[in-house]
């Protein structure tokens, strides 16, 4: 009786492959896609909301520069900008259709974190007409990127994919606007650094945005029928231009 019931336990071998298979599933592989994306943003935010915790206190402490509440505003915007993809990760639903291949998702990281690059530029003339140009820049970008992002809604992500349609708010003015509004941050910054790096490194970051554009345009082109003639009338980046 013993040994009839032992040859009819599973093997550990075949216990971890069912397992291994779940794991690997789509289902549970975009599961796991999705909360590991959740912490990720979740770990920015809550590195942002620590940077304006420190500037309050040097603001309270006396010990602040004069761009100190420019830089509260514009750290407090990133902070909430990463909070609000969080909580879309989370909810947002599964893609009806998406970009395959490896390119694209390098192309995302690349358009998505290659700003944390900037510091590593050498750093321009310290004018103070510059540096108030940059924060003003910099600051209204943000705001501006928040709103985007929130208009987007569920329909947000970082490789190209494609969710529900929208056409409303800044999407009635141009096909991208996110991006628009995020290339006018980075030049803000950039105007801090020295032109010659400043200047090559805002080409190629364009340049990569401009692959995501098409990326996307693609997989909506696909999904859509009605993205075509949202795309005859409705500029891509610069209204009247292009």
């Amino acid at each position: 009786m013993v040994k009839a019931w032992l040859s009819s336990r599973p093997r550990p071998g075949a216990v971890w492959g069912v397992v291994s298979a779940g794991l690997t599933s789509g289902r549970a592989r975009a599961l796991i896609v999705r909360v590991c994306a959740c912490a990720w943003f979740l770990v920015l935010g809550a590195a942002s909301f620590r940077a304006v915790s420190g500037l309050l206190a040097d603001i309270a402490a006396g010990r602040a520069s004069p761009g100190a509440w420019t830089a509260v505003l514009s750290e407090g915007c990133i902070a909430l900008f990463y909070t609000i993809i969080c909580c879309i990760m989370l909810l947002r639903p599964e893609p009806v259709s998406r970009a395959v291949g490896l390119g694209p998702a390098l192309l995302a990281l690349a358009g998505s974190y290659g700003a944390w690059l900037i510091p590593l530029l050498p750093r321009g003339p310290e004018l103070p007409a510059l540096a108030a140009a940059s924060a003003a820049i910099l600051v209204f970008s943000e705001v501006l990127i928040v709103y985007t992002l929130l208009s987007l809604g569920r329909s947000f992500s970082l490789i190209p994919q494609a969710r529900k349609l929208v056409t409303s708010g800044p999407y009635a003015i141009v096909r991208h606007p996110l991006y628009l509004v995020e290339e006018a941050a980075i030049a803000g910054v950039l105007l801090q650094y020295a032109w010659f790096a400043a200047l090559p490194f805002l080409v190629l970051h364009v340049a990569v945005q401009i692959r995501r554009m098409q990326l996307e345009e693609a997989v909506l082109l696909k999904t859509f029928p009605e993205y075509a003639a949202y795309v005859r009338r409705t500029p891509r980046l610069l209204p009247g231009v292009w």
